[in-house]
């Protein structure tokens, strides 16, 4: 199968790559990649990270749009193209948080499932991408919320108690009502003498800790379902009620 997943920073590209790498075993037959940046309409092949080609058992070219809205926007415009050269499916990931979920909150702090599954609903229909396998995620709150539910490793690494982190930091249990996990994020970092600007080196440390059994134990345990959802789709499940 053939997949185009478009993502908004490079961080998430990032993350992608290595959830491929991981649970594909490193093996390019089964699983080959490459990732793209975009900027203003130029598609930029980035050398690293990639694996396999275009001739793999399953291909993902994963852009990253480097703009939130432009996820929507890709979708909507490449769709039709994307099927012509012979893409089965394709995926958008983008937060939840951002200017469009604030002012349908009126700038409340707070995390509303039932509003963010309006969101969805309305950028998807304006998306409107007929005959083709086109699904947008919610990484809720934001691409941090999966960071967090993934940290622990990093955090023991680092020579620190995951348990005491999260409690000094009073980060709850129910990961997606977090409203914005991005500075949480950085507080957790700083404390472990590093710094967390979604910079490649700050993403690379993070990803690095982790393993296929962390992504897959993550998957399955009903933590963090926006992950789960994304994650199934990403491997051609069929398409999950999302976001």
């Amino acid at each position: 199968m053939k997949f185009t997943v478009y993502v908004e920073g490079q961080s998430e590209m990032l993350f992608v790559a290595d959830v491929l790498q991981k649970y594909s075993n490193y093996e390019p037959e089964e699983c080959g990649f490459y990732c793209i940046n975009l900027v203003a309409d130029i598609y930029d092949k980035v050398p690293y990270p990639s694996q396999g080609s275009i001739e793999s058992k399953n291909f993902y070219q994963i852009i990253n749009t480097n703009n939130d809205t432009l996820v929507n926007t890709r979708l909507r415009k490449d769709s039709a193209r994307l099927k012509e050269n012979g893409y089965d499916i394709i995926i958008g990931l983008r937060d939840a948080y951002g200017e469009e979920y604030q002012r349908l909150m009126t700038n409340a702090r707070v995390v509303d499932i039932e509003r963010i599954a309006f969101l969805h609903s309305i950028q998807t229909n304006a998306i409107n991408a007929k005959d083709i396998d086109c699904r947008l995620h919610f990484a809720i709150m934001e691409f941090e919320t999966w960071i967090l539910a993934l940290i622990e490793n990093y955090i023991n690494r680092k020579g620190y108690d995951p348990i005491e982190t999260f409690d000094k930091y009073n980060i709850i249990d129910d990961l997606e009502n977090i409203y914005h996990p991005y500075p949480l994020v950085q507080k957790i970092f700083e404390l472990c003498d590093d710094s967390y600007h979604k910079h490649k080196s700050d993403t690379y440390t993070f990803l690095s800790t982790l393993s296929v059994d962390d992504y897959e134990n993550l998957r399955t345990s009903g933590r963090c379902p926006s992950f789960t959802k994304f994650i199934d789709s990403l491997f051609g499940a069929p398409c999950p009620s999302l976001p």
